[in-house]
């Protein structure tokens, strides 16, 4: 098996190698990327850019060296005004390991790292990297439009930066050959009369005649063979008439939108551990889905025994007291779709979030309601949080998703398992439930 290890770069190392380089620098980025999507709140870590600790050990590209164990060598450093050759050095007394060393980084970055500054599109992108939107489709978008910037054809006028060569060259090219090909043609005759003329001359000198007749029209015709020349080589290469311009405009362009309905349970059982939990998967699924369309709306409902829809401010902070039914939310979320959000016009998405506390007997009407949502949605997403059992409400959605594909169901105990559970959901090529 033959290697072929590309050399043409400038420089001493191989491209092979600096291709090492970037894949591990990459997969490094990466790891530290999700270890604080675990940890820390997303909310925080997008407000600002994102410095991401990379250790100096991996930037080293591999390469040969001399091994200098067995071997003895002398050095003279320049600039040296204390030792001098033949003088021995004494090995720095430190600690075990050689050298004094330092005090420890506790937070921050160390002696041996290096940071590496995000944007948060940047901590986006390496954050979603590898995941995709199941059930994507295109809706209806006649009245959703968007101004776009598109290349509108070629215009003689514009800055000198947009200039297309391409086009101007070959407008240039035309141009010449239109104004060539008379002359060429005028030229082409002259150019026969004169040789006939020649042969003439040449016939009537051998019978002694009187050939001044023939010769005074021959030098008109080379004068005017000598003028068509001129004419022809004057001809500009590039005329200012020939340029061409690469022309943008704005154009009205069809917006694909989505809608996101983000249902919780906010009775007295939800703590604030699992609204942290809850918070932190759609924040995620917010983000993430807004990469994937241009315009995204968000709606908050909020329920115990009853549902309501509510701000981001009170889906989050409140906690009520009471039962919980989740029917209702579900019954408030289709009359919604109905009123503003109709499925031919939007990619709609429902993500619910609860500790699986629901009335026995209200499972049976959340699973009609369901029934009914379902072949609507793109997906419906059920997150279970603080649950050391699977409830009877996650039970029933798992078995629903054995026939709709769309409906994935997840369970979260701890901070550190949302990102992880996120990916789980949606990777390619993953089962619909993730316990």
């Amino acid at each position: 098996m033959s290697v072929i290890i590309d050399r043409r770069n400038l420089g001493t190392r191989s491209s092979a190698n600096q291709d090492r380089l970037q894949r591990r620098v990459r997969g490094r980025v990466k790891a530290a990327v999700e270890k604080l999507a675990r940890r820390r709140s997303l909310g925080d870590m997008l407000d600002t850019e994102q410095p991401i600790a990379i250790p100096t050990k991996d930037l080293h590209e591999p390469s040969f060296r001399r091994d200098m164990r067995d071997a003895a060598w002398e050095q003279v450093l320049p600039g040296n005004k204390q030792f001098r050759r033949g003088d021995l050095i004494s090995k720095p007394q430190g600690e075990e390991g050689g050298g004094d060393g330092g005090p420890g980084a506790s937070e921050g970055l160390g002696d041996d790292e290096i940071a590496i500054v995000l944007s948060a599109d940047e901590f986006l992108s390496v954050l979603f990297d590898g995941l995709e939107l199941p059930n994507l489709r295109q809706t209806r978008t006649e009245d959703i439009q968007a101004e776009q910037w598109r290349r509108a054809g070629f215009v003689k006028e514009g800055s000198p930066s947009r200039m297309h060569i391409g086009r101007t060259m070959r407008t240039a090219r035309a141009r010449r050959m239109a104004l060539r090909a008379r002359k060429k043609h005028e030229l082409e005759a002259l150019l026969k009369q004169a040789e006939t003329l020649e042969e003439e001359i040449r016939i009537r000198q051998g019978c002694g005649e009187d050939t001044s007749i023939e010769r005074f029209r021959l030098a008109e015709i080379q004068n005017e063979i000598k003028g068509l020349e001129r004419k022809i080589k004057a001809i500009p290469f590039i005329d200012e008439s020939d340029l061409r311009f690469a022309h943008i405009d704005q154009q009205p362009r069809p917006v694909t939108s989505a809608v996101i309905f983000c249902v919780m349970d906010v009775s007295g059982s939800m703590g604030d551990l699992e609204k942290d939990l809850a918070k932190r998967f759609f924040l995620l699924l917010y983000l993430f889905i807004h990469r994937q369309y241009r315009a995204v709306e968000i709606v908050f409902i909020k329920h115990h025994g009853e549902a309501s829809e509510c701000t981001e401010q009170e889906f989050f902070g409140a906690k009520e007291g009471g039962g919980t039914l989740v029917s209702p939310a579900l019954a408030l979320v289709e009359d919604i779709m109905v009123q503003r959000f109709p499925p031919e016009h939007w990619n709609i998405y429902l993500a619910q979030a609860s500790d699986g506390d629901n009335a026995q007997d209200d499972n049976r009407l959340v699973q009609e309601r369901a029934l009914e949502l379902l072949p609507q949605l793109r997906n419906m997403f059920y997150l279970e949080v603080n649950q050391d059992q699977e409830s009877a409400l996650l039970r029933l959605y798992k078995g629903m998703s054995q026939e709709f594909p769309e409906l994935m169901t997840a369970r979260a105990r701890h901070t550190e398992d949302i990102y992880p559970l996120f990916r789980a959901l949606f990777s390619p090529r993953q089962g619909a439930t993730h316990g």
